[in-house]
């Protein structure tokens, strides 16, 4: 397991982290090399007009009956990943072209984080699951893991865990990624609709990104000028896990709880800066972090998570 976190978080992300300087700094990608109406901007498949996302759901689990709250009542598959899709392909947005400004615009974000985006929601697979405990019993099992990895081998796609239920406790959100990442050779980032964790960012749904590196492809395709072959079609959602999945698991163990905990101080202990790695927050939001200088209030604000070495702190 400790394997897995050495090539998931150090040897993985590392090369992706060099990949994303890359696009930042020798391999600059100016705004404007997609247009409002590209797939990677409005998440439509060009022969039919219709959303990607639901026909790249590469596993779902049955729709579940219990939730935290009772009156909870989840959305359809369709609209739940289309709320996520949509959310990505926002981003992308920011850096297209617009009719009046054919170069783009400037915005905050480098337009390479906006690009990959792209990458992420449209050529991404998506698995869908009821709850984090649910889908522990998945990745718990070695066959579904095989399943996995064979999925990322054949289709070169980025994978993102969604989950239906909105009201999740974001201590175990932590928890759930540092388990996956004990499990697969990858990042698992966490993005949701409550407080933030770890290097989380906001998301209409949680949400995992199993960061494998498939959008560099993608990305450096459109840096080069090709706005066709990154449109990919939808995968067949037919050729993979065909097969009876999900084992009996454990709670988290205390170095999972560990590993979340380190890496949800790191970002909280970089103050202002927070999750936004790859851009300086207090040169993009100059007033705010001016306002964060004088009161302390308005910068980001991780969800506490316990130190797992201290007992009384123990959930």
């Amino acid at each position: 397991m400790s394997q897995n976190v050495f090539r998931g978080g150090f040897i993985h992300n590392t090369g992706g982290a060099l990949n994303v300087m890359r696009l930042l700094s020798v391999h600059k990608m100016p705004a404007g090399l997609v247009t409002l109406d590209h797939p990677w901007v409005t998440g439509l498949m060009p022969a039919e007009q219709e959303p990607v996302w639901p026909s790249n759901i590469a596993f779902r689990t049955p729709l579940g009956t219990e939730w935290a709250k009772a009156e909870y009542a989840p959305e359809t598959d369709d609209a739940i990943v289309g709320k996520v899709g949509r959310f990505l392909a926002a981003m992308v947005r920011k850096s297209a072209a617009v009719p009046e400004i054919p170069q783009g615009t400037s915005r905050r974000m480098p337009h390479a984080i906006n690009y990959l985006h792209g990458a992420v929601h449209y050529n991404g697979a998506t698995l869908l699951f009821n709850t984090f405990q649910e889908a522990l019993t998945y990745f718990a099992d070695t066959r579904f893991r095989k399943e996995l990895r064979r999925l990322i081998k054949e289709e070169r796609r980025e994978v993102t865990l969604v989950f239906r239920e909105r009201n999740y406790d974001p201590v175990e959100f932590a928890y759930f990624s540092a388990f996956v990442m004990s499990h697969v050779p990858w990042f698992a980032n966490v993005n949701g609709a409550q407080r933030k964790v770890m290097w989380g960012n906001p998301s209409p749904y949680p949400a995992v990104n199993i960061i494998n590196g498939s959008w560099v492809a993608d990305t450096d395709r459109l840096r080069h000028g090709d706005k066709t072959s990154i449109v990919r079609p939808p995968l067949n959602p037919a050729l993979y896990f065909r097969g009876e999945y999900g084992v009996p698991t454990r709670s988290y163990t205390s170095s999972e709880r560990l590993h979340a905990y380190l890496i949800n101080k790191w970002v909280s202990r970089r103050g202002f800066r927070g999750g936004l790695y790859f851009v300086d927050r207090r040169r993009i939001e100059a007033d705010r972090f001016q306002r964060y200088q004088a009161t302390g209030e308005g910068g980001p604000d991780n969800h506490p998570i316990p130190n797992p070495l201290r007992r009384h702190q123990q959930r």
